[in-house]
């Protein structure tokens, strides 16, 4: 009840036993300037009918009654009706009395031969009365505010400011989600032991003096949860400030980023690794470029008789330009994350690329012992995907030995009969490929096994890891059909297995060196912007029975073939020219004559799959290449067959 209501008629229940009375107190009531509507009651039955079938604002009892008191009376009445006010109107009140009322709920009392008191007890009573539901109805308004806060994820707190820290006065739910601190653990708690475990950044520093400088604060800041980990939040916060203008409390709300964070930060490693892809490949493609004339001069000197002296000379340039075009291979395969076409796969070949990787980049306080058996069956299975199986196993093989260990790197043909596979669901026996990676490193405890393939595990420190190597790899193992084990043991190493289908029998050949093919004066066109390797594409042709024009780029190239427009049989071109690429080159030569040989070099496999598809009478060779390998490229783009030109 409000003041207004004091305006109003009162309704006042009185319950009275002798009739005189409830006149008397109306007509004070009248004229003491109160509008009242009166339900008189004259027994406790009456009392307790009208209390159930209306509202009062005011009840008035005498405290003697026939067969009942005030006292019960008021019991009732704070059963039935606990908020309305209950004065007692009676006779002479002795003093032990009036206290026994009062501790009762009574709100006055005041006696009959006192009765300009009753007024001011009323006026009193009622404005107390309205007090007490407006702060009702105000803490009302403040829980259902609270509640609404509470449904919130954001973390909603609240800090008064009198002390020379904030102190936690208010903690939401979403605080409790995030911080994992339950409210009743941080109400009065400074706001920096809580949130920053004591020690808060730089960050919070000039945080506290933008708010005081402009009340008000956004940005991001990174705190910690009750368990030590660190969370990643998109803050707001405002000086809330009194009356007078003065600061009074610190209103924060408080976003949790952190997953969003990782992943803008995957985001952005996935774009850097990218852009290094492409990099690698024009890197790649450069140095291809160059390792082409070494490898093939290399190769005609030799044919050259060279003398004794110079052979092992000769010998190491040819081991030392075909290592880099290994290495360049190997970069390049790590590089095509993108490829998704199943092939077939050698598992020792793999294994062995794999092996050069480790020796020529990890430590050497690491040992690595590569067995792969040339007669282990195939699988099918995308090159690159299985490559970064292995890389990302032995990359936690070289972590888990920084003081350095031996690393085994192993595949083998595996049989597993139905007793093998009983406790994996979806896997069948049969013949399978296991690729080892083994080291003698500090082992994973055993709390922790169960829990390694779960995405963002991970036991590195933060920035050494993402946690995601190992779920990667298990994801990439499981859709080619296969599975993986590990078995481990704090400070004495992990043995991962990696077990995939067979698809065939591996076969250990033998290739007896052959003769190169030569040419019977067919024209062949040369079409590249490296003059190095223009110039020594010809002079191994040449030295091999073709004749040879030359061109430096595509626009050259068609006047070539303009001044030779029947004469020649075959194109050998680069897809990466300025200007006019390959492909441009290829088309304009087609609309000439749509049946002439074309052979790309080129330097990726994505290139291969590119020629294959796009038309017929094209062949692909990959640089850097051998004489031996243009020879016999050059001797299938004619259309030849390899055993008759020996």
């Amino acid at each position: 009840m409000d003041v207004v209501s004091l305006q109003s008629p009162v309704r006042v229940l009185h319950l009275e036993d002798d009739p005189n009375d409830p006149v008397l107190v109306a007509e004070l009531l009248r004229t003491g300037g109160l509008q009242c509507d009166f339900v008189t009651a004259r027994t406790e039955a009456e009392f307790t009918d009208a209390l159930r079938r209306a509202r009062f604002d005011l009840i008035i009892s005498d405290y003697t009654l026939p067969h009942y008191d005030g006292l019960a009376a008021l019991s009732r009445a704070r059963e039935l009706q606990p908020d309305t006010p209950f004065i007692f109107f009676s006779g002479t009140i002795g003093e032990e009395a009036a206290v026994e009322m009062l501790q009762h709920g009574a709100a006055d009392y005041v006696v009959k031969q006192r009765p300009q008191r009753l007024v001011a007890a009323i006026r009193r009573a009622l404005a107390s009365a309205a007090e007490r539901a407006d702060l009702r109805r105000a803490e009302a308004r403040i829980r259902e505010q609270a509640e609404l806060l509470n449904q919130t994820h954001d973390a909603i707190i609240l800090c008064e400011l009198d002390s020379a820290e904030p102190r936690i006065l208010f903690w939401s739910r979403g605080a409790e989600r995030i911080y994992g601190w339950r409210a009743e653990e941080v109400m009065g708690k400074s706001l920096p032991q809580v949130l920053f475990q004591g020690n808060p950044p730089s960050r919070v520093r000039e945080a506290a003096k933008i708010l005081n400088e402009r009340g008000e604060w956004m940005g991001e800041l990174r705190e910690f949860t009750k368990d030590g980990r660190q969370v990643v939040v998109q803050g707001r916060s405002t000086v809330i400030r009194d009356g007078a203008g003065r600061p009074q409390s610190l209103l924060i709300i408080n976003t949790d980023i952190t997953e969003r964070k990782f992943l803008e930060e995957k985001f952005l490693r996935a774009q850097r690794l990218e852009s290094l892809g492409v990099l690698i490949s024009g890197i790649a493609h450069d140095l291809n470029n160059i390792l082409v004339p070494l490898l093939i001069g290399v190769q005609l000197l030799r044919e050259q008789k060279a003398s004794s002296e110079s052979e092992p000379i000769l010998n190491t340039m040819e081991d030392s330009v075909r290592r880099g075009s290994e290495m360049l291979k190997q970069v390049l395969t790590f590089a095509r994350g993108g490829e998704t076409n199943k092939t077939v796969v050698r598992p020792d070949q793999l294994v062995r690329e794999v092996g050069k990787i480790i020796a020529n980049t990890f430590p050497k306080s690491i040992q690595c012992r590569v067995q792969a058996d040339e007669t282990v069956a195939v699988v099918s299975g995308v090159p690159a995907q299985l490559h970064q199986v292995l890389m990302n196993l032995c990359v936690n093989a070289r972590d888990a030995m920084p003081e350095g260990g031996v690393l085994t790197l192993a595949v083998y043909t595996a049989p597993l009969d139905p007793a093998d596979v009983a406790a994996r669901p979806g896997v069948a026996p049969g013949d399978y490929v296991c690729f080892t990676v083994a080291d003698t490193g500090t082992g994973i405890p055993a709390g922790q096994l169960d829990k390694i393939f779960e995405p963002f595990f991970t036991t590195k420190p933060p920035g050494k890891g993402t946690g995601l190597g190992l779920s990667t790899s298990l994801g990439i193992v499981k859709k080619h059909g296969g599975f993986m084990t590990v078995r481990s043991e704090a400070g004495r190493g992990t043995e991962f297995k990696c077990f995939l289908p067979a698809v065939g029998a591996g076969v250990k050949t033998t290739r007896e060196p052959l003769l190169p093919p030569t040419g019977a004066g067919e024209c062949v066109l040369v079409v590249d912007d490296e003059q190095g390797i223009v110039a020594i594409v010809r002079a191994a042709l040449e030295s091999y029975g073709y004749r040879v024009v030359t061109a430096g780029g595509g626009a050259e190239a068609l006047t070539r073939f303009a001044e030779h427009p029947d004469a020649l049989h075959l194109v050998i071109v680069d897809l990466d020219m300025p200007f006019m690429n390959g492909w441009e080159l290829i088309a304009a030569l087609r609309e000439l004559r749509p049946g002439i040989r074309v052979l790309i070099a080129g330097g990726s496999i994505g290139e291969a799959e590119e020629a294959a598809s796009r038309a017929q009478h094209t062949t692909f060779i990959a640089k850097p290449f051998t004489n031996q390998e243009l020879l016999e490229a050059v001797h299938r783009a004619l259309g030849g067959s390899r055993d008759a030109s020996v």
